[in-house]
């Protein structure tokens, strides 16, 4: 998990090299301008997000998927609110919120509300909420363990600008009064290889009969980020995939757009699991 903050915090970050020394395109009714090229902007922002210890975020997503399998097609779409509290190191978060999608058993429109709520800490556990029994569970330790050895790594800046370097000429690097806005936006297949790369990572211990990347289009990919020109602090992420996936002769279409804002940086200094979840949760087989 902690190689997944780095990688939103950081690694994303390193989309920033392109146009290196080419300063900010104003908006239009920018008035404070600055001369920093997009490098200059890039180390900043990295080297502050590299000092980071905590960290809250709230999360908006909207994803409209359809599956189709010859003559028939089902269509579904959820959207999600979440609220996020992390500490980066030792790995400590809190999520809660809502995924809102259609009502399987009611009339056409209704749409059923799911609450969401986790907890990971290392060294206690990974615990999330079953809403269906009203209930807690616990990922067992070995699987957490797992989950950890492959995630908190920190994901390594220079590896990811070397990876990046070939996609230079795919971004755009404006400014406002106040931020700097890094926007990539590109059209087919081009990134997969790397997307590829670093899913396989995920994916290391797993044991599957077949890659389900193999069947994965990338129609679109879209990345506009938010950097505050005073605190070079990461302040909102704009994201946009437009994924198709061939799996068993059946394709899924996926659609995905979300923000994510970051309200506060280095205020927790710990997130306590409450007592009665880790006395009472239920270690999943």
């Amino acid at each position: 998990m902690k190689k997944f903050i780095k990688v939103l915090a950081v690694g994303t970050l390193a989309l920033t090299l392109a146009a290196c020394n080419s300063s900010a395109t104003p908006k239009k009714e920018t008035t404070k301008t600055s001369d920093l090229t997009l490098e200059q902007v890039y180390d900043k922002a990295v080297e502050r997000q590299a000092n980071i210890k905590s960290a809250s975020a709230t999360m908006d997503m909207t994803q409209a998927t359809k599956v189709s399998a010859g003559e028939e097609t089902m269509e579904l779409s959820s959207s999600t609110k979440m609220d996020m509290d992390f500490i980066v190191d030792p790995l400590e978060m809190h999520l809660s919120g809502t995924m809102t999608m259609p009502n399987m058993f009611g009339e056409g429109g209704e749409t059923t509300d799911l609450p969401i709520e986790m907890y990971m800490k290392q060294g206690t556990g990974f615990f999330m909420k079953d809403t269906a029994s009203d209930s807690w569970l616990k990922l067992p330790d070995d699987n957490f363990d797992d989950i950890l050895e492959q995630t908190a790594s920190s994901a390594d800046a220079k590896e990811q600008l070397e990876q990046l370097k070939s996609f230079i000429n795919d971004f755009s690097f404006e400014q406002t009064d106040d931020e700097y806005v890094l926007t990539l936006d590109a059209e087919g297949d081009k990134f997969k290889a790397l997307i590829d790369e670093e899913i396989e990572k995920s994916m290391q211990g797993m044991e599957l009969g077949e890659n389900p990347l193999d069947g994965l289009t990338i129609d679109q990919i879209n990345y506009v980020l938010y950097i505050d020109k005073d605190t070079f602090d990461t302040n909102k992420m704009d994201m946009k995939f437009d994924l198709k996936m061939n799996v068993e002769g059946q394709e899924l279409t996926m659609n995905t757009k979300s923000v994510i804002t970051y309200t506060e940086f280095d205020h927790l200094k710990t997130i306590d699991i409450p007592q009665e979840v880790i006395d009472n949760a239920q270690t999943i087989e």
